[in-house]
């Protein structure tokens, strides 16, 4: 329940979605900081029937979220 807990917590606070450039992380200047703050893309959403995955992350200080799209091969 931990993470079904974080996963429901991050999206009602999230204030707007933003699609990411990199994989790993998002470089963004904070609405409430005036910074340049590196948002992680730690988390990751995925599905037994393909290989599509979802990596986001949410800036601590505004909870805008930004997302990545990606392919994570199921195959060994």
């Amino acid at each position: 329940m931990e993470l079904l807990d974080s996963l429901k917590d991050i999206m009602s606070k999230a204030n707007g979605f933003e699609k990411s450039k990199n994989y790993y992380f998002e470089n963004h200047i904070c609405n409430q900081t005036g910074n340049n703050i590196k948002v992680n893309l730690d988390f990751k959403l995925s599905t037994e029937t393909n290989d599509k995955i979802m990596k986001f992350g949410i800036c601590e200080h505004c909870k805008k979220v930004f997302y990545y799209y990606d392919f994570e091969s199921k195959t060994f």
